[in-house]
Order: structure tokens, then sequence, then C-alpha cells
């Protein structure tokens, strides 16, 4: 089952602060790529949800902060390590069930800045 479908998405949960960075791009529909960061200052841990956008056919995201990171698809169990840079970040395409390694450096260099308006965005601890 694709990643991105109704009751399937992909979280990142991360420890400590930093920024988690994500780069949307190769569009179908001549917008440009899209790059930005969501920022956490929480000393524990945060967990983000990474969303889609119809007209990006890949996404490539990376964790910045000094603690660990690791992603889920949600209905999976495993945990697999984040991205830590652009050159390593973790990429998926629109239609997959799985994410791989890629080389984003080349997409964000010609991408939009985003800061804090990237489709991801901090899930909300339950109380």
């Amino acid at each position: 089952m694709s990643i991105f479908t109704n009751g399937q998405t992909l979280t990142v949960t991360t420890r400590g602060p930093g920024n988690l960075n994500l780069v949307s791009y190769q569009s179908n529909g001549g917008i440009p790529n899209v790059a930005g960061a969501t920022p956490t200052t929480n000393a524990g841990v945060t967990r983000f949800v990474i969303s889609h956008s119809y007209t990006f056919e890949r996404f490539a995201f990376f964790w910045d902060g000094a603690g660990e990171a690791v992603y889920t698809i949600r209905t999976a169990l495993a945990n697999n390590p984040v991205g830590r840079s652009w050159a390593e970040a973790s990429g998926v395409s629109w239609g997959a069930t799985t994410v791989s390694t890629v080389n984003a450096t080349s997409f964000v260099a010609s991408a939009v800045a985003r800061n804090n308006e990237a489709t991801c965005f901090v899930i909300p601890p339950v109380f």
C-alpha cells in the first residue's frame, strides 16, 4: 500500500531540539521545488507527520538535531533512522511503499525557501 494513502502516512520521531528539513520536488504542475525546516525546541521527544502535496511527486527529509530521529510508515512497527543531511536524506516518491536514501542537494539548490511552511507538522502530545 502506498505511503500517502488514507490511513497510512509517514511519521518522524525525534529526541531533543533541532529541525526537520523537507524538500518537495518534481512538480507535475510546473511549480518550483519547495524546501523548508520545521523546528522543535523540545528537549524530549517530538513527533512529526510528513504530509504530501498533489503537485509534487518526490519528497526528501533529514534531521539536523543532535539527538536521534527515526521514521515510521504509519501501519508498520519498524523504526528506521532518518537521514542527517541533504546528501544522505530520507526520500520517498508518490505512490511508493518504502523510503530510501537520496542525494537531494541539487533539488534544494533550486528550491524556494519555506521555513515553517513545509508540509511537515508537529503532532501535539496526547495528555
